[in-house]
């Protein structure tokens, strides 16, 4: 800003005296530098400021308002410039004196500028400053501009008649397509315009995280060198909020990383895709309120058409009438799902908190050593068997080491006649539970 004001100064001198229009052309155009960098100044310190209740996203767009700002005074000055180069031209006006001094200001005024269009490019881009990057473009056309001057001044000397009229008409057209590109691509952030090629870049960053089962839209929009991008994407139905949690933290980090500097927001919704029959029940389910599990799930096929046979867990307080409209809401959401004739549901308690129970020992030695006598008759010496008396009732629980190379349900015949023979063995067991391992 200091350097725009002192080479305004000097250049207007000089374009006085010499007569120079195109001396003079660039003293407005350094005065208009001044006032942007002026403008920048204060805009980058706004644009610092952190985000508040009145500006939820900051204040980073203050940079592209006095960027814009900048294109509309240096259009104001182009058509200036050019207004007067054509009166000149046409007879209106003095020619220009070519004096020494004119061509040694010049000189110092492209050393100036070369030197301002960097230290701004640089540091715009390291910061990534819409302003800072604004002015490196700005100072970049001062230098082609000072350069046209600098030739006119030197056909002005070998006696060319309107040659620094024609330099001013270069410096105003030069000057006129710096302040169009520059509006355009501020006015094309202040409309929160998609940045060319970012959604795709966006997209392929989300489809490529574990757990996305579709992308439905990406939104992205730039300011001040900051993305803010907004993303719904598909999750499998029964991943739950947790996982569907997770899932929407690494995509905000594929985005973050994609794009660099963003502020990400994650939409999660249902996705059916890929889902079974089994699965679809099981959501299906989740939609009624009053239902806390379902499990076993079978589906049958008949010459009729499709059965469903499942286990629902209740709230064991439930009264039976609740209950009853609650299994006929589940069955109405079963068949409107998957189109099935008839809905089997066995309904269970679910006991949610915990169970007040002690585990056997000494006095029941023989019901333990019984238990234990049951299970090793079924599952060998690779087992533990623990016994619980929860109030009146007698709770059987072990734990069962196997093959690993059996699969679940292999397993879980082994689970299944190891629970038999023990039921069998002790006739007052309420519950048993095998774990296999």
């Amino acid at each position: 800003m200091i350097g725009a004001i002192c080479l305004a100064g000097t250049k207007l001198v000089v374009g006085l005296l010499t007569g120079s229009l195109g001396i003079l052309a660039e003293a407005v155009h350094s005065g208009v530098d001044a006032v942007a960098a002026a403008l920048t100044v204060y805009a980058v310190g706004v644009a610092e400021r952190p985000p508040d209740t009145e500006h939820q996203y900051g204040h980073g767009k203050a940079q592209h308002l006095a960027a814009l700002a900048e294109a509309v005074f240096l259009a104001g000055a182009a058509v200036l410039i050019a207004f007067e180069a054509v009166g000149r031209l046409t007879g209106n006006g003095k020619e220009a004196q070519a004096t020494w001094y004119a061509f040694a200001l010049m000189v110092f005024v492209l050393t100036v500028d070369a030197a301002r269009a960097g230290a701004s490019l640089r540091v715009g881009r390291r910061e990534q400053s819409p302003a800072l990057l604004a002015n490196a473009v700005h100072f970049a056309s001062d230098f082609g501009g000072s350069l046209a001057v600098l030739i006119g001044l030197g056909l002005v000397a070998e006696g060319v008649s309107g040659g620094d009229s024609v330099a001013a008409l270069i410096v105003a057209a030069i000057v006129l397509f710096a302040a169009v590109r520059l509006g355009r691509s501020n006015v094309d952030a202040l409309m929160d315009r998609a940045p060319t090629g970012i959604r795709g870049r966006v997209e392929r960053a989300v489809r490529s995280v574990p757990g996305v089962s579709d992308v439905r839209s990406v939104r992205v929009r730039e300011a001040a060198g900051e993305s803010f991008a907004e993303v719904v994407i598909g999750v499998p139905r029964l991943e739950g909020l947790e996982r569907s949690h997770r899932t929407m933290d690494m995509v905000e980090d594929a985005v973050s990383r994609e794009l660099g500097r963003a502020q990400v927001a994650v939409h999660a919704e249902p996705a059916t895709a890929g889902e079974r029959a089994n699965d679809r029940i099981a959501a299906a389910a989740l939609r009624v309120p009053g239902v806390v599990e379902t499990h076993n799930i079978t589906v049958l096929q008949e010459a009729g058409g499709s059965a469903v046979t499942l286990h629902v867990r209740l709230p064991q307080d439930m009264p039976l009438g609740e209950a009853r409209r609650t299994v006929d809401e589940l069955k109405r959401e079963i068949r409107r799902e998957i189109g099935v004739v008839r809905v089997y549901a066995h309904v269970e308690p679910s006991t949610p908190d915990a169970q007040p129970a002690s585990r056997l020992a000494g006095d029941d030695g023989d019901l333990i050593a019984a238990a234990r006598e049951a299970v090793r008759g079924v599952a060998g010496d690779h087992h533990e068997v623990v016994v619980y008396r929860q109030g009146d009732r007698l709770l059987v629980v072990t734990s069962v080491t196997a093959d690993p190379l059996l699969s679940v349900r292999e397993a879980h015949a082994l689970a299944s006649r190891v629970e038999d023979v023990v039921r069998e063995r002790l006739a007052g067991v309420d519950d048993v539970i095998v774990e296999v391992t």
